[in-house]
């Protein structure tokens, strides 16, 4: 296993008498009422892995529930450090402003993280790997308007500056500049996101269906070293199954141009084909179709079952079914608070390996 959590604390804090009892005997218990409507959680944690050694970090969270006049709203900010000098400084906000109107969602991000290069395409072998070091400081955010109850539209600006460092092989391609980006450099874009949102939670969802299509052109034009386009889409959607949820998602991301490495699509990660290691393949274009079973087992925890299937490839055509990867896992979950926000322990496998995955909120 290339990940051992030592250890997961999770604890709770609501500002004020937030998750106490009230003082009336028959009054029941609420969240949501005025001054008592937010959440804190504070997780620290602990872990192992071969790329980073020891590493250990803090999840501070904010989380206010659905409210009559106001949509939920989040955020959620994340430090990590490792043994081996390892820093991630990372803030996720998704806000819901002047009575749900607009929609603001994006993430700031400070990044100096070993990483590693395995070429381009879906059949690289590990022996390609070139390990280097990555820094990055990023930022990307979007405004949407509501249009109709569960459609928004709005701008979507990102910005990000790479820096390459420590390339271990010297005749790999980021070495020898034989990769766009193996020099850093700065990437900025403009674009437009449409949102769907017809679930009926923001942070555990039972029913309800979601989309959103976001197109992105980073241009000289306003500052980029880069000139490419990207759109991404992804579709969810969520339904009652015996005693829990079956949920699926289909996510596409393509790019148009000459992109920079660290900035093609990406398969593996957290959220979508867990298993493999983020940026073990990558391409042009990236698919992916995974399902899980959420099922509740007692008290606040619940158990999970997921798979999901997806490949790279440099153009939409035959290549992108030629070598489709597969994955599977099982899950915990454990509920947080009352409006539905968990804390995820999940183990994947596939051909690459097993690894956990330890965070808060849902994969999808």
């Amino acid at each position: 296993m290339s990940r051992f959590v030592l250890a997961l604390l999770f604890i709770v804090v609501g500002p004020g008498a937030a998750h106490a009892q009230s003082s009336e005997p028959e009054a029941p218990s609420d969240t949501s009422v005025a001054g008592q409507d937010a959440s804190w959680l504070f997780l620290p944690y602990l872990s192992y892995a071969r790329d980073t050694k020891l590493a250990g970090g803090l999840v501070l969270g904010y989380y206010r529930p659905e409210r009559p006049g106001g949509a939920a709203s989040s955020v959620q900010s994340t430090l990590t450090v490792t043994q081996r000098r390892q820093l991630v400084v990372q803030v996720a906000p998704e806000l819901y402003l002047d009575d749900g109107r607009w929609r603001v969602q994006g993430q700031g991000l400070i990044s100096h993280y070993p990483n590693s290069y395995f070429g381009i395409g879906g059949d690289t072998p590990s022996s390609a790997e070139e390990p280097y070091t990555a820094r990055y400081v990023l930022l990307d955010l979007t405004a949407q308007r509501r249009l109709r109850p569960n459609l928004r539209v709005g701008p979507r600006v990102f910005v990000r500056g790479d820096a390459v460092r420590d390339p271990e092989v010297a005749n790999g391609d980021i070495a020898q500049g034989r990769v766009a980006g193996a020099d850093g450099g700065l990437t900025a874009g403009v674009g437009v996101s449409l949102f769907w949102d017809a679930r009926n939670s923001l942070y555990y969802p039972t029913t309800g269906t979601y989309a959103e299509v976001v197109t992105t052109l980073h241009s000289a034009a306003w500052g980029s070293d880069f000139t490419f386009g990207r759109i991404k889409t992804d579709l969810r959607g969520y339904r009652p199954l015996g005693p829990g949820v079956i949920t699926g998602q289909v996510y596409t991301e393509s790019t148009v141009g000459t992109a920079p490495f660290q900035q093609l699509p990406l398969l593996g990660g957290s959220s979508r084909m867990r298993g493999y290691r983020e940026g073990r393949f990558r391409d042009n274009v990236f698919w992916t179709v995974q399902t899980e079973y959420r099922v509740p087992l007692f008290w606040r925890f619940k158990a999970t079952a997921f798979a999901s299937v997806g490949e790279v490839g440099p153009r939409i055509g035959p290549e992108l079914v030629e070598n489709v990867e597969v994955a599977v896992g099982i899950g915990g979950r454990l509920r947080l608070t009352d409006d539905g926000v968990h804390g995820r322990l999940d183990i994947a496998w596939s051909p690459t390996g097993i690894g956990p995955y330890v965070s808060l909120g849902e994969a999808f």
